[in-house]
């Protein structure tokens, strides 16, 4: 993945501000807490990082604010190049990180990554100062019902996305902070607190319960 060539610049560097990661199920929530982050006052020490994809826009998104659209064909070429700090293909297509915009962010500002597990792991890999958020949902029947209100999936790619659960469910042991989301009100304080407070991962105190994972997981 050409990690190897953008190590001396980022891992060494006590400069470079935090990375917070986020990551969920297809349906999770991520979108909605950030973008209410966004709203606090406090979120402008922060920056979202705007990944590269080569997936159809849907209606509700824009270019260059919620991804920015490419090719197939180009972003293999960036692949080439070694642009990307992580990429990785989900569901048929190709996500990534720009190396050169995360680094411009990071030298005056924090940044909040959306990965999926694979991306979230290469980025632990890659970085020191990594903190990385798994949301949890409360049930499958949960994640179901928030993607048919997105309206945005086919019967083929809904089916694919809530089989593909419980493998990224099962990827919890690797993250700092489990969030439960089953309120949104609720997440979005502990999403807060992990964000601005800046607890430790032994300080927090997560509403994921040993008895919610072993049903998500059975």
């Amino acid at each position: 993945m050409h990690i190897s060539d953008i190590l001396d610049i980022f891992s060494m560097d006590k400069n470079l501000n935090n990375i917070f990661v986020i990551s969920s199920p297809s349906g999770g929530g991520k979108s909605s807490l950030i973008e209410a982050l966004f709203s606090d006052e406090r979120a402008e020490k922060i920056k979202l990082s705007v990944s590269f994809t080569t997936r159809e826009i849907r209606s509700s998104e824009k270019n260059q604010k919620d991804y920015i659209f490419i090719k197939e064909d180009e972003f293999i070429k960036k692949i080439d190049d070694g642009d990307f700090i992580e990429y990785a293909k989900v569901f048929g297509n190709f996500y990534g990180t720009d190396k050169f915009l995360t680094e411009r962010i990071l030298r005056s500002k924090d940044i909040i990554l959306e990965l999926d597990w694979q991306g979230a792991f290469s980025i632990k890999k890659t970085f020191k100062n990594v903190v990385s958020i798994f949301l949890i949902p409360p049930s499958y029947k949960d994640l179901e019902k928030r993607l048919t209100i997105r309206g945005t999936e086919s019967d083929r790619s809904m089916n694919l996305r809530l089989s593909a659960a419980k493998d990224e469910i099962s990827k919890y042991k690797s993250y700092d902070y489990l969030i439960l989301n089953d309120n949104f009100k609720s997440a979005l304080k502990d999403f807060k607190t992990i964000i601005f407070e800046k607890k430790s991962p032994s300080e927090f105190k997560t509403r994921v319960t040993s008895d919610l994972l072993r049903k998500l997981l059975d």
